[in-house]
């Protein structure tokens, strides 16, 4: 309880400081000039195309980077795709397994349907005593 306290002071601490640091780049940003401006908009151009030659990666519309497998790299999702396939086959071969077992069980638990008494094909091998 005393830990989870003192986790939200330190993180209401780091959102106040964030708070900050937003306002004054806000503020200092307001004043720049076009060279500047201009110079940022071609370093971050320079960069965009550097990440994209050596990583494969794609500019989307906000201007955010993704690359083309970019949810191998987010490993949780990875491993839960994974289990979930494990289920899926599990339960495929589980229902297979079963399935057999009871088609097995019915045909040997079942009665003898009247046909089979009265196939002449059929009937000496109902004589038969049972072989072990």
């Amino acid at each position: 309880m005393k830990i989870e306290h003192i986790n939200d002071e330190y993180n209401a601490q780091l959102e106040a400081q964030g708070r900050q640091i937003v306002k004054l780049l806000d503020a200092k940003s307001q004043h720049l000039s076009m060279r500047i401006l201009k110079q940022l908009e071609d370093g971050r151009n320079q960069a965009i195309n550097r990440h994209t030659k050596h990583r494969g990666l794609v500019v989307n519309a906000d201007g955010t980077l993704t690359h083309w497998l970019s949810w191998v790299d987010h490993h949780r999702i990875a491993m839960m795709g994974l289990v979930l396939l494990v289920i899926i086959a599990v339960s495929f071969m589980l229902q297979n397994l079963s399935a057999t077992e009871t088609s097995d069980a019915f045909l040997l638990g079942a009665d003898l349907p009247l046909e089979a008494f009265v196939d002449k094909g059929f009937e000496p091998a109902l004589n038969q005593p049972a072989k072990l």
